[in-house]
């Protein structure tokens, strides 16, 4: 238990290269998505990937902007599993809140965006895809820690 807590709590530091082209920053990062709830009862951990920019409008303020897709992996799937792609892809926008300007910043995000659940499949030769949006709002806390003029870890949750 002790293992997979301390790689979780790893993983959450998802590195993105960033390219800055005046004020905008865009930049692509990967991690993991961990399901909770009643979404965790069909989903196992997952990988991530997406891109992001972010603008910032004053010192502490940053409008910012991400979308991200996730592959799914069931549990305790069996035989179903096999020729189905079940996927997660967020698209969202909102406010980031800079708290210091120091080397790091450190940062509270509230995001507002939709949020499409999916899946992909083929059965005696035809293709299906079926899906669904919902819109939401994800809040999040992090740091922005850069590494060079071009890189930036972002970490957050």
């Amino acid at each position: 238990m002790k293992k997979l807590l301390v790689v979780l709590t790893l993983l959450t530091f998802i590195p993105s290269l960033n390219f800055a082209q005046q004020n905008l920053t865009l930049g692509i990062f990967g991690g993991v998505i961990i399901p909770t709830g009643t979404f965790a009862d069909g989903f196992n951990l997952s990988p991530t990937v997406g891109v992001e920019s972010y603008y910032p409008v004053d010192k502490n303020i940053d409008i910012v902007a991400d979308i991200g897709y996730s592959f799914l992996s069931l549990k305790n799937a069996g035989n179903l599993a096999t020729g189905y792609n079940f996927y997660y892809l967020e698209s969202s926008g909102g406010v980031r809140l800079n708290m210091m300007q120091a080397k790091q910043k450190f940062f509270i995000e509230a995001l507002i965006g939709g949020y499409t659940y999916g899946v992909n499949y083929t059965s005696n030769g035809t293709s299906y895809s079926n899906s669904t949006t919902s819109f939401g709002l994800n809040t999040w806390v992090g740091v922005l820690i850069p590494l060079s003029q071009q890189i930036v870890i972002t970490a957050k949750c």
